[in-house]
């Protein structure tokens, strides 16, 4: 069963994306002002936001996964 993507669906996947892009440019300038630690942090948090977009794939992912396991299971 598919579901339907919805326009404000869309528009929250968009915004995850810019925050990650935010989070990396920010990153960037703090890295090159020498403040590792806090660039580290802003690329972590960008990476997080990068997996806030992709989460209707992950959550595919992992109902397949689960599916592919209770096949299994039931096959044994």
């Amino acid at each position: 069963m598919k579901k339907r993507k919805t326009f404000g669906q869309i528009i929250i996947t968009a915004m995850f994306i810019w925050s990650a892009l935010l989070c990396h440019f920010e990153a960037s300038s703090l890295r090159e002002e020498g403040d590792i630690f806090s660039a580290s942090l802003y690329w972590f948090f960008g990476f997080t936001a990068v997996l806030g977009a992709f989460r209707f794939k992950i959550a595919d992912l992992i109902y397949t996964l689960i599916e592919f396991k209770n096949k299994k299971k039931n096959k044994v």
